[in-house]
């Protein structure tokens, strides 16, 4: 995986989604055309979790979500070491926890999960 996307994803899942943000447009600029849909709903679903978080609005970042889950779907179950089927679950949830104004959405946001390799 590449560094400045694992970057990212520690960031976001950290809560610094400013700094997640900058790191997974960071990667855009570099990646393939192949990869630029996927890392912008990356992109978008940092966005959200900043302006939920960083200034209480609603609306803007459900919508968000949404735009963002449309353009993950295709990249499911997994894609760059992402498990994306369970970080599309996890987001929609989020998301109407947030529009319910469930202070389960303030306390617990959403994690990017990585795929696990096991050995036998």
């Amino acid at each position: 995986m590449d560094a400045r996307l694992r970057e990212g994803i520690r960031l976001f899942n950290a809560g610094r989604f400013f700094e997640s943000h900058q790191s997974f447009e960071d990667f855009y600029s570099r990646a393939g055309e192949e990869h630029k849909p996927f890392l912008e709903g990356l992109i978008q679903l940092a966005a959200a979790c900043r302006l939920f978080r960083d200034f209480s609005d609603v609306t803007g970042p459900v919508r968000m979500i949404h735009q963002a889950v449309i353009r993950l779907e295709s990249y499911q179950p997994r894609y760059l070491g992402i498990r994306v089927t369970r970080l599309i679950s996890a987001m929609e949830e989020w998301a109407q926890q947030a529009e319910a104004g469930s202070e389960a959405a303030r306390e617990r946001m959403p994690k990017i999960q990585l795929r696990r390799f096991l050995f036998f």
